[in-house]
């Protein structure tokens, strides 16, 4: 299916005075199509809307059209400005989206690491009615921050995916910064001060309710940076919600694993807000 990229397309210019665009990647078809707001990953201090464009392009290859969105990072503004940029995100779909044959009734979110992350609190914690999306798909996130998921640590000796090692950090963050100085940042507390006080509100799993939208939430099992057991956890607590959550494990796949861009892959997650979003 050819695919349209429209790119650079302001969304909103944040309360700081800072510009936001997202990229649309669109199915060439006759009538709208279906929408996932996309959330890329960088542990909240890195990554741009530009990131794994040929995974934005082959969704888009199966029908559900794609809005690739910058969000403001962690050591810019602290938690929930990520959020309340996502919403925006989905306010403007919500208003421009028919100019992109676009059905605004008809919107996901979808997220890798950092941003599946932000993406379970968007789909959990809307905000207000323009800014609901009806299904969540995660890339290998972490949705407990908190000390009751401190047992879920990646097995030791796995190596870091090149994406990992090579990530360029902000000017005065530690390279690598640690788990906890990213949590800190995005927090907006000293490293010293964090407590699980600061990190419940910051988990989407704290969040959970009977009325969450359905979850498809992927990981692999040899994940070097959050372990699948962070899907596994997140997708129990909203069963036991009421609602309803899947999880794919990749056997053998790491963070960030060209797994997650196969073919095969990408028809699942289509298919998933496909089903979902014309329920």
């Amino acid at each position: 299916m050819t695919v349209r990229l429209v790119e650079g397309l302001r969304y909103t210019v944040t309360p700081d005075g800072t510009a936001l665009s997202l990229d649309l990647y669109l199915p060439v078809r006759p009538h709208p199509v279906p929408v996932a707001v996309y959330l890329h990953g960088g542990g909240w201090l890195t990554g741009s809307r530009t990131d794994h464009r040929d995974r934005l392009t082959g969704l888009a290859q199966h029908g559900v059209a794609v809005a690739s969105a910058d969000y403001r990072l962690a050591h810019q503004a602290p938690f929930p400005a990520q959020l309340d940029d996502a919403r925006a995100a989905v306010r403007w779909l919500r208003r421009e989206g028919p100019a992109h044959r676009l059905d605004i009734h008809r919107i996901g979110v979808w997220g890798a690491s950092a941003g599946a992350h932000l993406a379970a609190h968007l789909a959990l914690t809307p905000g207000s009615s323009t800014s609901t999306v009806r299904t969540m798909v995660g890339y290998f996130g972490t949705y407990d921050l908190t000390s009751a998921a401190a047992h879920l640590r990646p097995a030791p000796g796995l190596p870091l995916p090149d994406e990992i090692r090579n990530a360029v950090w902000p000017a005065g963050v530690p390279s690598p910064p640690s788990p906890r100085l990213r949590q800190a940042l995005l927090a907006g507390v000293p490293e010293s001060a964090l407590t699980d006080d600061h990190l419940a509100p910051i988990s989407p799993i704290t969040h959970v309710h009977p009325n969450s939208p359905p979850m498809l939430l992927l990981h692999g099992t040899q994940d070097a940076v959050s372990t699948h057991g962070q899907s596994l956890r997140l997708a129990e607590a909203v069963r036991a919600a009421g609602g309803s959550a899947k999880t794919v494990l990749i056997e053998g796949a790491n963070h960030e694993d060209p797994a997650f861009d196969r073919h095969t892959t990408l028809a699942t997650v289509a298919q998933f807000f496909i089903t979902c979003l014309c329920v």
